[in-house]
């Protein structure tokens, strides 16, 4: 074999992102508790940071302040200059207050783990009947992330889709969930990781000895693989890492206390819109190492104390200007949300319409995977509890493929009403559906018994009426 080593020049574009990029995206889907724990960290590590007092967050470098109130009817004009931050504070603050002491100490609970696998499906594109397959799929998983119903029973005749469907739902998140069991469950987060992280003796002893890993039975295990004990100590403590109940990290039981990151109030006619800044402590630059930078600005050679003090104060304003982009990208989706739901804010769920992050991101000029940061474990407080703000993306219902202008969250808290209304029926889905078609809302009845289960609800013949 002739062996030969050549130099070849090739031009390639690569996309690198630098430290302060990579900073903005982390802060910018930060919720209000964590930003303010990292402001804490940041602090900590730069002696250019210094905190004026918790809560009411500012800036003090002459940087041009966002106001965290603002009236919805005067969008227009601050949309105007999009190089000015600075709005009005419009709208009694007492009224404010009031509404905020009345809503005080709100709670929410956590997404179930159904919630979050139908979210994932829905943001597929899938044919419809693979769709289908998909959300009775989800439906059918049990509290701890495992699918253990036939296939070849539940369906027959698109066994090949349902197979597929199955295969992707195991690529969602929680990792293993749609697993059959603990062993698969297992095996799916072992051989998701990267060759060289995996143990092989780890994967060897789920494989091939997990009645043995079970039961502990470590010099069994030791005897049948001619290893030391040690390895397989090693080994157990690798498997150790994973979640052997996927779906254990989406308890429902569990009731989470929500700080939210915005609030949206009523005011007559009009809506005010608050970023909440009185968690955020309010940061400022040390004076002293500012002079300092300022006196070495133009020098070309400074010595190492100069250069750190240099460095520190240039990041401490990066990261100033950081919140204060956070902040802002922030109350600019709220503000377009609480426009473009409007009817949702004055008269309740049920009049959520369609809404996609794409039309928010094209409306306030910021690209759409900003928008999904800024939207991620963020939530708003308004008049109807507290909502995440992906909650106020939703689809459209469609029928025949036509929109009927109606969300899928705002239907089903109108099947909702509707069964409350007839406490006292055994009112089937049936008749919900046919009860929509006098509304205008032409769903099948098999999306309303979907809908249904979402809410948690159960069949008429069930219900305690």
């Amino acid at each position: 074999m002739d062996l030969k080593q050549n130099i070849n020049v090739s031009l390639q574009q690569k996309l690198t992102l630098s430290h302060e990029m990579l900073q903005s995206l982390e802060m910018i889907q930060l919720p209000i508790l964590d930003l303010k724990e990292k402001i804490n960290q940041e602090v900590l590590e730069n002696p250019a940071l210094e905190i004026l007092n918790e809560g009411k967050y500012e800036d003090h470098q002459n940087i041009d302040r966002l106001e965290s109130s603002f009236n919805v009817n005067e969008r227009e004009k601050y949309f105007e200059d999009s190089s000015s931050a600075t709005v009005s504070n419009i709208g009694e603050k007492s009224n404010v207050d009031t509404k905020r002491q009345f809503l005080e100490g709100a709670i929410s609970r956590s997404e179930t783990l159904h919630d979050i696998l139908f979210w994932q499906l829905h943001l597929l594109d899938l044919p419809e009947r693979e769709r289908e397959i998909g959300e009775t799929m989800i439906q059918l998983i049990d509290e701890n992330g495992f699918f253990k119903e036939d296939l070849e029973k539940l369906f027959e005749k698109d066994l090949d889709k349902a197979a597929d469907v199955l295969e992707l739902i195991q690529t969602f998140d929680p990792p293993g969930v749609g697993s059959a069991n603990i062993q698969e469950a297992l095996l799916f987060q072992i051989e998701s990781l990267p060759k060289d992280k995996i143990d092989p003796v780890a994967y060897e002893i789920v494989t091939n000895y997990f009645d043995l890993m079970v039961q502990r039975k470590d010099s069994q295990i030791t005897k049948n693989m001619n290893i030391k004990i040690e390895e397989v100590k090693t080994a157990l403590s690798f498997i150790g890492q994973f979640e052997p109940y996927p779906g254990r990290v989406y308890d429902s039981s569990r009731v989470d206390y929500i700080t939210p990151d915005a609030y949206v109030y009523k005011n007559k006619d009009e809506l005010i819109v608050e970023i909440n800044d009185e968690v955020i402590p309010s940061l400022t630059i040390s004076k002293y190492m500012q002079k300092i930078a300022a006196e070495v600005k133009n020098k070309k050679r400074l010595d190492k104390q100069k250069k750190y003090v240099s460095d520190k104060v240039y990041q401490a304003k990066r990261f100033i200007q950081i919140i204060r982009h956070r902040n802002e990208s922030l109350f600019r989706l709220v503000l377009a949300l609480s426009e473009s739901q409007r009817d949702f804010f004055f008269n309740g769920p049920k009049h959520l319409r369609p809404l996609t992050m794409k039309q928010i991101a094209d409306e306030i000029g910021l690209a759409e995977s900003t928008i999904s940061r800024l939207a991620a474990s963020k939530y708003i407080q308004t008049e109807w509890g507290i909502h995440e703000i992906r909650y106020f993306f939703t689809n459209a219902i469609t029928a025949s493929g036509e929109s009927n202008g109606k969300s899928a969250e705002s239907v089903r808290e109108i099947i909702k009403e509707i069964i409350e209304v007839n406490d006292g029926k055994k009112i089937s889905d049936q008749k919900i559906s046919d009860i929509l078609a006098e509304r205008g809302i032409k769903i099948a009845r098999r999306t309303v018994t979907k809908y249904r289960k979402m809410l948690n609800i159960l069949p008429s013949h069930q219900r305690n009426i």
